[in-house]
């Protein structure tokens, strides 16, 4: 639900002080867009922790809207409304995305399942590779559902999509140093609950 005008000068919050702020981070003004990242931070959290309900995938995707703010600060109008209403739109349309990259969750359970169908047509003589390979994609299944959803998708991306990082980051509207972070923290957290033998394999 947007923030009403009311509510936003209670707290507040100056509609002629943040469209000018916005401006400044149109022209690529990095102190205007410390002042605006402090001063709504807490706003633009709020609002992407009302659609997801989680915290760490709140914090990420809060850090995804300011930088969509910082790209996209030259498509707001004042004439269309406040800056703050339309940073407001900007978080929960991000949230609302991830709760779409929730769903792929299952995705890779059923690709790991396409692939034991797969290897049951296969020939007796290959019937221990096909008995270790089941039994890993079983464990990279359970392993893949305890990242965040975006550490989860640049992984999916990168790894069972064959997208290079770049072609990840363009994809997902995101700088090239977020998408090898996720990427790199995820593999980490999947080191740590399946051992560092099992990626090698």
């Amino acid at each position: 639900m947007a923030m009403t005008a009311a509510t936003a000068e209670m707290l507040g919050f100056d509609p002629v002080e943040e469209a000018g702020w916005i401006q400044g981070v149109a022209k690529g003004d990095p102190i205007s867009f410390r002042k605006l990242y402090e001063r709504f931070r807490g706003v633009v959290f709020s609002t992407v922790y009302k659609v997801l309900n989680d915290r760490e995938d709140s914090e990420d995707t809060a850090q995804e809207v300011f930088a969509q703010i910082w790209k996209k600060a030259h498509l707001f109008r004042a004439d269309r409304g406040r800056a703050l209403t339309w940073m407001a739109a900007l978080a929960r349309n991000r949230a609302i995305d991830q709760l779409r990259v929730k769903q792929r969750r299952g995705r890779l359970g059923e690709r790991f399942r396409e692939l034991e169908a797969a290897a049951e047509q296969l020939s007796a003589h290959d019937a221990s590779d096909i008995v270790a390979g089941a039994d890993r994609a079983r464990l990279v299944t359970a392993a893949m559902v305890q990242l965040t959803p975006q550490q989860r998708e640049a992984i999916d991306l990168v790894y069972f999509h064959g997208l290079t990082h770049s072609q990840v980051a363009a994809r997902l509207e995101l700088p090239l140093g977020t998408v090898k972070a996720r990427v790199r923290r995820g593999l980490a957290r999947l080191r740590e609950t399946l051992g560092p033998g099992e990626l090698g394999r």
